[in-house]
């Protein structure tokens, strides 16, 4: 499944959830914590990165 699709199966879900009235509390935990996740791992690659950049600059 690409992401494309993934995003639109997203979308569709929260749109339905929306006009239902109701969000599934479940669901929303998920969403927060997926979100969480992926932004932690983009800090600490960021981070990695970083440290990798300054760790060969002083080598050099």
């Amino acid at each position: 499944m690409d992401k494309d699709k993934l995003l639109k199966l997203a979308a569709d879900k929260a749109q339905d959830a929306v006009r239902g009235g109701k969000v599934n509390t479940k669901a929303l935990v998920a969403l927060v914590v997926l979100a969480l996740v992926v932004l932690g791992g983009f800090i600490a690659y960021r981070l990695i990165l970083v440290e990798l950049v300054t760790t060969i600059s002083d080598h050099h």
